[in-house]
């Protein structure tokens, strides 16, 4: 439970990390992103969490964190920022991220963005997109390490969001 707690609060920093290098490459781009809770429906995510998920975003729009009926389960979807080489880096960093951790499971995606990643980590499920030079994360927090199951629950719920993206 520990690791697990550790991995999780070094993901929180590099999250951290990113969302500070993405809104400084903003000031200089002038580049909007829309507001990450405005990329999914309620009836995107409903099957992920269950009941009626609620959403909640941060202030900037960058994060958009859904609830829904079970307590160990939530989905964050994070917008960055960063264009061009910014979120090529960015991307990179997040797909070492994923392979610090021996037992995680990093596969890339095609077929979503232009360039992807999806991976099961030590609190559910990944997916990380590059999509016309910027970056899109989502995280499914399920409570366990991440399984298949959880990456094909969270695949159709992901294409939704790079749609919008």
């Amino acid at each position: 439970m520990t690791r697990i707690m550790t991995y999780a609060a070094l993901m929180c920093l590099a999250l951290s990390g990113l969302l500070v290098f993405s809104n400084s490459m903003n000031a200089r781009s002038g580049t909007a992103v829309p507001d990450a809770c405005d990329l999914l429906k309620v009836s995107d995510v409903t099957p992920l969490l269950g009941g009626t998920p609620v959403s909640q975003g941060s202030p900037g729009g960058q994060v958009c964190t859904w609830k829904g009926a079970d307590p160990k389960r939530k989905l964050m979807v994070i917008t960055y920022r960063a264009e061009g080489p910014g979120a090529e880096a960015a991307f990179g960093g997040a797909r070492h991220g994923a392979q610090a951790d021996a037992e995680a499971k990093v596969s890339d995606e095609t077929g979503i963005g232009d360039k992807a990643f999806s991976a099961q980590v030590s609190f559910g499920a990944i997916f990380v997109v590059l999509k016309k030079g910027r970056l899109l994360q989502l995280q499914y927090w399920t409570g366990d390490r991440g399984t298949s199951q959880d990456l094909e629950a969270l695949r159709p719920v992901a294409m939704k969001a790079v749609a919008a993206f």
